[in-house]
């Protein structure tokens, strides 16, 4: 029986499709992609904005219309099952808590005992990675899942649950499959990661962790997902330093107001970001620096993105991640005064976009010349080029012969032809 499992939003979801595939193979199902005609087609929801709701209904309505017996899992069928009941011809909704039992449960589907069903439940486990399938080059390996925070627009806790975290030892056996499998990056994810170990006896931290990683697999290219400002431990810039993690880190601002910042619900204030992320550029020359900022929360009144936007620009940020701020049905901010109007949110999005392209031209006019630590992601079947990531995230295309999809090389930015980055194997 062929299976697809189609992915939308964040890395967890990657992370968590390629445990699904690699169960499914585990399973003796022949897991294809979607344009193969799989008799089942599971889709791995988000919810994080409207847009993302929207692109999970969708998606679930044209593989209904394929053909297939249809699954939805993942944050929107979590929150939103109710929703997705309405859609004629979805076999199965499993929420978040039973995709560690999804075999099981399209092994019933596949023999008509799970029509129509809905599982969803408290989300209080963690999703172990016993198995991991992915055509990608980079493995996203989750250890760590929910979240403690109380962020006044975020419906992620809803959905995930508390913060958990995957075991020390969990995560390094893991590492080591994935080693077998031929990664030569794992990027380590999860809904908080900053958070990660606080809840295991004894605790650890996200710091020991890595350094554990580095020690143990001194030849993997480790990458940290998104970081929050105050739980960023200084030491991980050591282990930038030492090549072992990628000289690339995310840590969301939101709102560069701290009027906004405290009606977020956010645990920090501009200044204490600013002096965060200069120290970060300072103790790692070349480091890519990224954010995510949000435009037009309610009550965001014109001084406010203005703080916002200065802020943003005077930073050594090398890229921006640019939301509307989404009304999300259950939270805080959902009830807020003061809800900015839409065009203006639309404009205030545009301002930041265009920054956010100005300090992403800014950061790579200033490697031309350097030699990148890249991974190959695909060859271009038409050119000689070969689009790779490189370990400070820039996309490029790399000039050379029997280059290996997933392999590390070492290359040199040559120059740039419009928006690509063209290098040249050393």
């Amino acid at each position: 029986m062929k299976v697809a499992v189609q992915t939308l939003g964040c890395k967890v979801n990657q992370s968590e499709s390629a445990i699904i595939s690699g169960l499914l193979k585990e399973g003796g199902f022949e897991v294809v992609d979607s344009s193969e005609s799989p008799d089942i087609l599971i889709i791995n929801t988000c919810t994080v904005t409207k847009k993302s709701d929207y692109q999970s209904r969708q998606m679930i309505r044209r593989a209904v219309k394929s053909g297939a017996k249809v699954v939805a899992t993942g944050c929107y069928a979590q929150l939103r099952h109710d929703e997705l009941h309405n859609i004629k011809g979805l076999s199965l909704i499993v929420g978040n808590h039973a995709k560690e039992d999804i075999v099981n449960r399209l092994n019933l589907l596949y023999k008509g005992n799970g029509v129509s069903e809905i599982l969803i439940g408290e989300p209080n486990n963690i999703f172990k990675p016993h198995a991991y399938r992915s055509d990608r080059s980079r493995a996203f390996m989750k250890i760590q899942d929910g979240c403690d925070s109380s962020c006044t627009y975020c419906s992620v806790p809803l959905a995930r649950g508390r913060n958990r975290s995957l075991s020390a030892e969990d995560v390094i056996d893991t590492a080591g499959m994935l080693t077998s499998q031929g990664y030569e990056e794992i990027v380590l994810t999860g809904i908080h990661i900053g958070c990660y170990g606080l809840d295991l006896n004894p605790s650890t931290s996200l710091l020991n962790l890595a350094e554990r990683l580095s020690i143990k697999y001194p030849q993997i290219r480790l990458r940290l997902s998104s970081i929050e400002p105050q739980e960023f431990e200084s030491g991980i810039l050591d282990l930038m330093k030492d090549k072992n993690v990628c000289p690339h880190i995310h840590i969301p601002l939101q709102s560069g107001s701290d009027k906004i910042l405290l009606n977020m619900g956010r645990k920090y204030n501009a200044s204490f970001f600013s002096k965060l992320i200069n120290d970060i550029a300072e103790k790692v020359p070349g480091v890519s620096i990224g954010t995510d900022i949000i435009a037009g929360f309610p009550g965001e009144e014109d001084d406010d993105f203005q703080a916002s936007y200065d802020l943003l620009a005077e930073l050594p940020l090398s890229y921006l991640h640019v939301f509307p701020y989404s009304n999300r049905p259950g939270t805080k901010a959902s009830g807020y005064p003061n809800q900015v109007n839409e065009q203006i949110k639309k404009e205030r999005t545009r301002m930041l976009r265009e920054l956010g392209m100005t300090k992403k031209n800014h950061y790579i006019s200033k490697q031309i010349g350097k030699r990148l630590d890249v991974i190959i992601e695909r060859s271009m079947a038409t050119t000689e080029y070969h689009e790779a990531i490189s370990d400070n995230y820039l996309k490029i295309k790399v000039k050379g012969n029997g280059l290996i999809k997933g392999k590390r090389y070492q290359v040199t930015f040559k120059k740039l032809e419009g928006s690509d980055i063209i290098c040249t194997q050393d």
